[in-house]
């Protein structure tokens, strides 16, 4: 994804692959522990815990668009522009981090009674209520550490961050396990994950204090002027990632409601590993974010057009073929990940994939909209997701089951990214072909890819076990990589560049002569 248009310098390629290293580690981590937890806990109780975990963080994106604002800030400061408004701002993100646990530890007292019938608790109600009061803590530890993830951010210090996020989610991989091994249910549960929440932001705050000290966070100075361009900015931020939380969350509530805690438990294990296939890109746009807004101050519009198409048509080969390569491989990949089948992780994977994979493929259009301070022209289309999504629930539920609830989201996703992406184009008056061009090749390779793996499956070895089933993901995976890679070829989508870098990764290293290396 990287070339002179997307700005790969060595800063940019060491974020990258420092946050891509953490987030896996901790999707690892995840993954490692989930099928424990499962087990030891039982399908009804780990499907609490899944509805309590959906609870924070759904909360946790409650940040009024404060986490995207505080970043464009200091990005702003550390590129040359002071502010003196900057160590304001980033004490109202503080102050908000804290405001905001007392409205959820107040609002979960109040009604949790209703909460616990909404979701069939049943007996396990005063059990999961303290275990949330305790999961708060940890909502707390992460609004406190908001502003100086700020910093590291805006600063581009992404590997610090790496490092913090990696060790901290080992650790709260190794404490739920020796919890769960333990007979801990979900209060001892949440107690760890708070501990490790405590951790992350005394780390986080130390490391940005050692760094940016100037910047630590005030209130003094704050002017009306300056709070109204961070709310505007931040407000608008804060419904498209509502939205979004409402298109990822809702769903394992309505399950839960509908169906019980195990449907939602389930469902939750197959939106794992939809999330793990969608953290190296999103990390890697995460991490472009402040570069393009450096770059584009430097280098004007032309700059920032070229890094669109260049990235959106990197994301639609990551993205299309790795969607056709799940959705071939669903069945045996949850019997390899759990050692048993889970038909709901299953069905998950296959439904929200697709859209899931189309609304990826808009990252880069998104981070254009928000370098040119246009956040606010996401919200139309997040808003349009939700109302589908909560509109095709009811009736899809009644022609399809529970399965209706997660195509409904399926489709409001779907058409929401659509619609995002052509209003783009004719509202900031950039021509849509070359972007479709950019997202032809890989797109019709993966459809081939994806029937040809499918139509394969049926030949190709598999069975009860987790080495049988490993054999059948590799199988088929293969299949779908070599019709993919071939369309492509074909295609030529690979540039010069590419095959030059190509070349240097397989190239092997000449030997250095002692000679040599002595001079």
């Amino acid at each position: 994804m990287a070339d002179r248009a997307t700005g790969g310098d060595g800063r940019l390629t060491r974020n990258s692959a420092a946050m891509v290293t953490a987030r896996f580690t901790v999707a690892v981590a995840g993954l490692t522990t989930l099928p424990m937890l499962y087990d030891r806990l039982g399908a009804a109780e780990f499907g609490i815990w899944v509805l309590l975990g959906g609870v924070v963080g759904a909360l946790a994106l409650v940040d009024l668009g404060l986490g995207s604002a505080l970043v464009r800030q200091v990005a702003r400061t550390v590129a040359g522009q002071p502010d003196r408004m900057t160590r304001a701002v980033l004490g109202v993100g503080l102050l908000w981090g804290v405001t905001l646990w007392l409205l959820a530890s107040a609002g979960t007292v109040a009604a949790w009674s209703s909460l616990a019938r909404m979701v069939q608790l049943g007996d396990l109600a005063a059990e999961a209520r303290d275990a949330l009061l305790i999961l708060l803590l940890g909502l707390l530890c992460d609004g406190a550490a908001l502003p100086w993830r700020a910093v590291l951010e805006g600063a581009q210090h992404y590997t610090t961050l790496a490092w913090v996020t990696a060790g901290t989610a080992v650790l709260g991989a190794v404490l739920a396990v020796m919890v769960v091994r333990l007979g801990g249910g979900l209060s001892a549960l949440a107690a760890s994950t708070a501990a490790v929440g405590a951790v992350r932001t005394t780390l986080v705050v130390t490391a940005a204090r050692h760094r940016y000290r100037r910047l630590t966070p005030s209130l003094r100075g704050l002017r009306r002027a300056g709070l109204r361009d961070l709310f505007n900015y931040g407000l608008r931020v804060q419904v498209t990632n509502a939205a979004g939380a409402v298109n990822l969350e809702l769903d394992r509530f309505v399950l839960g409601g509908v169906a019980g805690p195990t449907v939602a438990g389930a469902f939750e294990l197959g939106s794992r590993l939809l999330n793990m296939f969608r953290l190296p890109p999103a990390i890697v746009l995460m991490a472009m974010f402040p570069m393009a807004v450096s770059r584009t101050a430097a280098e004007g519009r032309i700059w920032l057009d070229r890094f669109h198409l260049v990235t959106t048509r990197y994301l639609t080969a990551f993205a299309a073929v790795g969607t056709a390569l799940l959705v071939v491989s669903a069945e045996p990949l949850i019997r390899l990940w759990l050692g048993q089948p889970v038909w709901w992780a299953t069905a998950s994977i296959v439904v929200l994939a697709p859209s899931y994979a189309l609304n990826l493929i808009a990252g880069a259009t998104a981070i254009v909209l928000r370098v040119e301070n246009q956040p606010g022209r996401e919200t139309g289309y997040a808003l349009l997701s939700v109302v589908l999504n909560l509109a095709l629930t009811w009736p899809l539920w009644r022609l399809f089951g529970p399965l209706g609830v997660p195509l409904a989201t399926s489709c409001g996703i779907a058409v929401g990214t659509v619609y995002f992406v052509v209003r783009f184009h004719r509202s900031t008056g950039r021509p849509i072909a070359p972007t479709l061009a950019a997202v032809r090749p890989a797109a019709s390779a993966a459809i081939l890819a994806g029937l040809g793996g499918t139509v394969a499956a049926r030949f190709l070895p598999d069975g009860p076990g987790r080495l049988d089933a490993a054999l059948a993901v590799l199988t088929r995976s293969g299949v779908v990589l070599l019709v993919a890679l071939g369309v492509l070829v074909g295609a030529g989508f690979f540039s010069a560049q590419d095959r030059a870098r190509l070349r240097r990764l397989t190239r092997r290293p000449r030997p250095v002569s002692p000679m040599r290396e002595a001079a």
